[in-house]
């Protein structure tokens, strides 16, 4: 397991963030900020949630790390305080992450294998017999339609309330639930994992797999740290077998390394979109820590999407232009490395249904990958190949 490198000082120099109304006076209220501070001592953890103006959020991680998570609110002066302890491992601003695509387009209703499932060989380790049955998957995005006709099977038991989470209300006009999504990114993403086989509408990767609702973005693609970390750690929690997040900051974010290690070790594997900066070194976070698997983006062509971030932290390439999926009205194409994470996570669930542990799995994943020519920056292992990583000829 890689060891995590914290700050103790890890303030990142961002600050405007997320300023939350505290009913005190102004001069005071201009100069307090969201954070997350992370420690591994009770004592720690006791008090920064006196010192929180705001009510405290306590993600606890101890099960599986040594460090507890605490959200909250705080002047500058009450965070040097906190800085000061022995016991604090870092602070850094509990900012938002965003989920945005490159582009979205409208398509006609008439296809039903797009060319990213069929390119990494899906279609032949669903003849062999293979759907992905029995693997439970977080999608931690905008939430998911759960009236879609291709994705309603396969999304978990709204009636059990731990099989979905909302950090972030649906606000459209058609929320049944609370994680019912309002923007489509989550309902597109599901839909290249798991859309179930019929004969109309699309195809995902894995179409037996059963999708979890993690609602942590709202309509406009903003997702809170804290939320995001709380998502990871309820998959893992839940014994779930693989996380999805197309979403990222180009800023690090250790409170995320620290939940991305959670879920590792409690077996659980976590796939992140490497980013749309379209520039090298350009890699966002979670996807640029070890715990995660940060996926780039390539075009039909097989080339690298000008769009996608390219970096060392580079693990794996899958089809991110132009992909088509289910939506909230139907269906669209969009392209972003936010549409190439999933098509990864729905060949890693496959592979964990063949695997012993997410160890081998991860390995398995990347060992099979097809080197399709590009730089390692920009293809990492290379591009995602389903089929040879279940050694089913095409």
């Amino acid at each position: 397991m890689p060891s995590r490198k914290f700050s103790r000082r890890d303030l990142l120099k961002s600050a405007g963030v997320g300023v939350v109304g505290l009913g005190v006076g102004a001069a005071i209220y201009e100069r307090m900020n969201r954070y997350i501070i992370g420690t591994k001592s009770n004592d720690a953890v006791s008090a920064i949630s006196t010192m929180s103006e705001s009510s405290p959020l306590t993600i606890d991680l101890t099960d599986h790390t040594s460090l507890q998570l605490v959200s909250g609110t705080f002047s500058d002066a009450r965070l040097e305080t906190l800085l000061s302890r022995r016991d604090v491992d870092f602070a850094q601003p509990d900012r938002y992450l965003d989920m945005p695509p490159v582009d979205v387009e409208e398509t006609p209703e008439d296809q039903t294998v797009p060319w990213g499932i069929d390119r990494i060989g899906a279609p032949a380790v669903h003849e062999s017999g293979e759907s992905g049955s029995g693997i439970e998957v977080g999608v931690i995005d905008s939430g998911i339609n759960n009236t879609h006709p291709d994705l309603e099977e396969n999304i978990a038991d709204p009636s059990d309330e731990e099989n979905h989470n909302a950090w972030s209300s649906c606000g459209g006009g058609d929320c049944e639930y609370p994680w019912t999504d309002d923007s489509g990114h989550g309902t597109h993403v599901s839909g290249t994992i798991a859309a179930e086989e019929s004969s109309e509408g699309v195809l995902g990767v894995a179409p037996d797999a059963t999708l979890h609702a993690l609602k942590v973005c709202n309509s406009s693609g903003r997702c809170r740290t804290s939320a995001i970390a709380e998502a990871i750690r309820h998959s893992a929690d839940q014994g779930w077998d693989v996380i999805n997040l197309s979403l990222g900051s180009p800023r690090s974010a250790p409170a995320l390394e620290a939940a991305g290690e959670y879920a590792l070790e409690a077996g659980v594997l976590p796939i992140a979109a490497a980013g749309n900066r379209g520039r090298s070194d350009s890699i966002g976070y979670p996807a640029a820590y070890d715990e995660f698997v940060a996926v780039t983006a390539t075009t039909e062509n097989d080339s690298l999407a000008g769009f996608s971030s390219r970096g060392p932290e580079a693990d794996i390439a899958a089809p991110g232009a132009e992909v088509y999926s289910a939506d909230l009205d139907g269906y669209s194409t969009q392209s972003g490395t936010s549409m190439a994470a999933p098509h990864v996570t729905g060949a890693a669930a496959h592979v964990i249904n063949n695997t012993e542990s997410v160890d081998e799995a991860r390995q398995q994943l990347l060992s099979s990958a097809e080197d399709i020519g590009l730089d390692d920056n920009e293809q990492g292992a290379g591009l995602v190949d389903v089929a040879a990583a279940l050694e089913v000829p095409r």
